[in-house]
């Protein structure tokens, strides 16, 4: 465990925790974002221990998540570039100019927009390691926003109905239709996505709205993948097959990408297989 910090920010307080590791092979930095719903300890805590390139690992909760509100603890719509900005500011609070990037889900199209924003500025690229990251399980566009329309009905029915199991017992059919249904596994899943049911909400409507406009303006996806020089992309067995195709292809497409798919995992793979990825993560980062 890390003592939780905090950083107030014009419109939100984003709590965070800076985990050293004494042991680490190198003195490098290394920034880890979560998905939607479910907090950065919660998501990485059970990785953490198995992870060996880096001194230094942060790990924010994004707002609306964890222990992150909007300014005076309200729950509020969200939007990726509000995103993008807290978590450019947290890393400007504590000083780091070079890091790698390990994200999942919701937290890969935010390290996606960031650095995207930071090559635009004629920064340095950063190295990524993206878990199912949203916004590239789809190849087709026009298609990725259909398929978005599922997980709008999802926080729909969280923010109108107040059903919030149904809410999340939807969007657990939508991201992951061919998971094992294990009663246990199940219901943990719902624990978590459950704990700020509003902030789960308004974030995958955040990420909604930004595949609308991905697809109206077909080169913004295109631009930010042209910047993205490194990437190892991690996919779960179970997950949909057209995922994993666009996967495959943006590897064979990219250079210095890499693609991996984990056996009889869905769209919880960070939770289903922590050191199993780690051992990945730490393979692919001290690759020089």
């Amino acid at each position: 465990m890390s003592n939780v910090f905090f950083l107030s920010l014009p419109n939100a307080d984003i709590a965070y925790r800076l985990y050293e590791n004494p042991l680490a092979k190198t003195d490098r930095t290394c920034l880890l974002l979560h998905g939607a719903g479910v907090a950065g300890d919660i998501t990485y805590e059970p990785m953490l221990p198995h992870l060996t390139q880096w001194r230094w690992m942060l790990v924010p909760d994004l707002k609306g998540m964890g222990a992150s509100f909007h300014q005076h603890g309200r729950e509020a719509a969200v939007s990726i570039a509000e995103l993008t900005d807290e978590v450019a500011a947290l890393v400007a609070h504590i000083d780091w100019h070079d890091f790698d990037v390990i994200a999942y889900s919701l937290g890969g199209l935010v390290a996606l927009n960031l650095n995207h924003r930071r090559c635009l500025q004629g920064q340095k690229s950063l190295k990524m390691a993206l878990l199912e990251p949203a916004s590239l399980d789809r190849e087709d566009l026009s298609l990725l926003k259909d398929v978005r329309q599922k997980y709008r009905y999802a926080s729909g029915l969280i923010r109108d109905t107040g059903d919030v199991e149904l809410g999340v017992a939807s969007f657990m059919d939508g991201v992951s239709p061919n998971r094992r249904k294990h009663p246990v596994a199940e219901a943990t899943t719902q624990s978590r996505l459950a704990h700020r049911p509003f902030g789960f909400a308004y974030a995958l409507d955040a990420v909604t709205d930004f595949v609308e406009t991905m697809s109206a303006q077909p080169l913004l996806r295109e631009s930010m993948i042209a910047s993205s020089e490194q990437v190892f992309l991690f996919s779960g067995e179970l997950s949909h097959e057209a995922l994993k195709q666009h996967y495959e292809l943006l590897s064979q497409q990219n250079t210095a990408w890499q693609h991996t798919s984990l056996s009889a995992c869905d769209h919880s793979l960070p939770f289903q297989k922590p050191r199993q990825i780690a051992n990945h993560i730490n393979k692919w980062f001290a690759m020089v």
